[in-house]
């Protein structure tokens, strides 16, 4: 039995514990006839142990002398209990008054170690930092300086100054002073502190946590290590999908290598910014990785795949290809979407033996059972608001989501890249939601707070070189880093050194998937450079729009008379180029310009009936009856779909069609009481307004 000598109690559990145990053991004993003798050899071995322990954690001399009272105390009154009995005036008071001396005593006590722990602490920090040298001395007390300078005036202390081993830079070693200051408050002035310090262009501070709440360390780089490419590891040893991947270096050259078993990612850059490179190095990482296996969407001729596809053509297809499926067309993308979702649905319950073997609450990923990974380069050709409206695109972009939501346990992943990190390029929430690992290549200030929150404060000055960027890992704070630069050459040789590494997909998820796979070569010879992609046949929209549409503007822009979604759109912008041309050539507002614009519409296939029936004479400020645009509105709601349209979706929509011809965009609360009012107008769910079924 291992005895604590130095259990912590405060002032008032400690006395009440005491007493309750000291009358517990006095009534016991008197009653049984123990001898008296028992309760001092008990108080004396108590005594000497939480003298050994207190001097083991070096408490002051007040507390052990406290402590040896307590046991002497204790163990004299327990003695006299267990000879006289403890249910006396005498034995109980003098019990009381001394449980009561005891709390008093242990509150000054406990001032006294705080006290002194905070010397120690001081003196340790002072030891430490007479260690420094003369050079890293002076670091740390011009760092001290600029701290309080730069920071409202925070008191830390720099306790060690370490230099790296690339000499691109210094690390800081700090105690924060009293008063609660954490790392984070100190965060916050990163920016500052590197423009005091006069650092080179891209070179900054980085702030972390240290050893505890109240220490820090500050990473200064002084020589910018993101400029020079940083080649990709020659390194080609086998990988898990549960080993970290290298993806890039810090500015200390130190390796960023997240775990990527059960997060998806999202990678945002602008041409020319190595997004492209970036997904090439992912796939790189998962050709090492022997129980991974790498799908490809790429709607731009399959791009992302066809360096991958060609090198391991063109070493004689060795072992397998190194990646496993590739969708470059809408249909193709809708079959492979389809069997990830259906492989992640089979895997729960039909791997469900293997989770409970392993004790997890998650698929143990082996070469037998593999995790699937699918990299979907430019996703604005499915989440685009444009992409929405494609019933195709729609349900790729449906199920992608739904793997995302899904898959973690199942390992079935995705990895999606796009241009920019705005709402008209991700139009679905979930896709940066469930997102644990987000990196921005080169983003504006707004992008990377819409990208990571706007609770890092990154400067886009700090990674201004294509390659350079941020990443965030589930709530880390976000930290530049430089991807690693992987070339054509590069790739042939990975392809040749991992080609004997990449597993066969499980026969469970191999009938999950279906024909479809099994199909998944045939007429993809262009993949590996064999000849030109073949001409798409035709496909025909579907004339009722697709209920798995989950943007609010799903199906605008469907023509009734016959035409496709993007057809009328296009109409729609002749239309408003041809009427912007008239209002420049009469230089003022013409009576019939309505009645031209409604004419340039009709010839479009777009048509607004007058009112039906006069309405009620609106509020003040509000349009009057006959305003042409209630049924502008009401024809937005007409093609909204089944699913139907809310009122600040409308407005948009107003405002790019309309506004410019001079209408000027109803207040929302307008446009819900005339659809409120519109007969033929219902609500399908809260907040939505759709055309009645009979009126279709």
């Amino acid at each position: 039995m291992k005895l604590d000598w130095d259990g912590k109690h405060g002032p008032i559990t400690g006395p009440i514990n005491t007493g309750v145990a000291a009358l517990a053991v006095g009534y016991a004993g008197h009653e049984f006839g123990m001898p008296w003798e028992w309760s001092a050899l008990t108080a004396g071995a108590g005594l000497l142990g939480t003298h050994i322990a207190g001097r083991r954690h070096k408490v002051t001399r007040s507390t052990l002398a406290l402590r040896a009272a307590g046991w002497l105390g204790a163990g004299g009154w327990c003695s006299w209990a267990i000879v006289n009995g403890p249910w006396s005036q005498a034995g109980l008071g003098s019990l009381i008054v001394g449980a009561l001396g005891l709390g008093a005593a242990m509150v000054g006590a406990h001032h006294v170690e705080a006290k002194a722990e905070e010397e120690r602490a001081e003196q340790e920090a002072a030891a430490r930092r007479a260690t420094l040298d003369g050079k890293r001395r002076k670091i740390a007390d011009e760092w001290e300086d600029r701290i309080v300078r730069v920071c409202a005036g925070t008191v830390v202390q720099i306790v060690g100054v370490e230099a790296w081993e690339s000499d691109g830079g210094f690390t800081l070693d700090g105690q924060c002073g009293q008063g609660g200051t954490t790392w984070k408050n100190i965060k916050a002035f990163e920016d500052n502190l590197a423009a005091d310090a006069a650092l080179p262009e891209g070179c900054g501070v980085e702030i972390k946590p240290g050893a505890n709440r109240g220490a820090f360390l500050i990473d200064v780089s002084t020589v910018n290590a993101l400029i020079d490419d940083a080649p990709y590891p020659n390194d080609y040893t086998p990988l898990s999908v549960n080993d970290p991947a290298p993806l890039g270096i810090h500015r200390d050259r130190t390796v960023f290598a997240p775990v990527t078993r059960q997060r998806s990612g999202l990678t945002v850059g602008q041409k020319g910014t190595g997004k492209t490179n970036l997904m090439n190095v992912k796939i790189a990482n998962q050709c090492r990785t022997v129980d991974v296996l790498p799908w490809v969407i790429d709607l731009n001729g399959g791009g992302l795949a066809l360096a991958w596809l060609h090198a391991w053509h063109n070493a004689g297809r060795p072992g397998r290809p190194p990646v496993d499926w590739v969708a470059d067309t809408p249909r193709k993308a809708l079959a492979l979407s389809q069997a990830m979702v259906r492989v992640a649905l089979a895997r729960k319950p039909g791997y469900k033996h293997l989770e409970i073997e392993a004790n997890d609450d998650k698929l143990p990923v082996t070469k037998a059972v593999p995790a699937i990974v699918c990299n979907n380069d430019e996703i604005a050709e499915l989440f685009s608001p444009r992409a929405r409206r494609d019933p195709i695109l729609r349900e790729v972009g449906d199920n992608l989501v739904r793997v995302q939501e899904l898959g973690r346990a199942a390992a079935t992943n995705v990895e999606n890249a796009a241009l920019r990190a705005t709402q008209d390029v991700i139009s679905e929430p979930q896709i940066l939601k469930q997102s644990a690992l987000r990196i921005g290549l080169r983003c504006d200030e707004a992008e990377l707070s819409y990208l990571f929150g706007w609770n890092d404060r990154l400067s886009p000055e700090d990674a201004p070189y294509p390659g350079c960027g941020f990443y965030k890992v589930d709530q880390d704070p976000a930290r530049p880093f430089k991807v690693y630069r992987i070339t054509p050459d590069q790739i042939r040789d990975i392809v040749v050194a991992t080609a004997d590494l990449h597993p066969e997909l499980d026969d469970l998820s191999r009938r999950a998937a279906g024909e479809a796979y099994e199909q998944r070569w045939m007429g993809c010879d262009h993949l590996f450079g064999l000849g030109p992609a073949p001409l798409a046949a035709p496909e025909e929209t579907p004339a009722t729009p697709s209920p798995r549409g989950r943007g609010v503007t799903a199906d605008w822009g469907s023509t009734p008379a016959g035409g496709d979604a993007q057809a009328t759109i296009d109409q729609a912008e002749e239309a408003r180029r041809k009427l912007h041309e008239a209002m420049n050539e009469t230089g003022r507002h013409d009576g019939d310009l309505d009645a031209q614009f409604m004419d340039i519409l009709a010839g479009g296939g777009v048509t607004w009936k007058p009112p039906a029936t006069e309405q009620p004479a609106p509020p003040v400020n509000e349009p009057a009856d006959g305003d042409p645009r209630r049924e502008m509105v009401f024809g937005i709601v007409e093609k909204a779909g089944t699913d139907g349209i809310g009122p600040e979706a409308i407005r948009e929509i107003f405002d790019r069609f309309f506004r410019p011809h001079g209408y000027e965009t109803p207040h929302a609360a307008t446009i819900g009481r005339w659809l409120a009012a519109d007969p033929r107008v219902h609500k399908p769910g809260y907040g939505r307004y759709a055309v009645r079924p009979d009126e279709n």
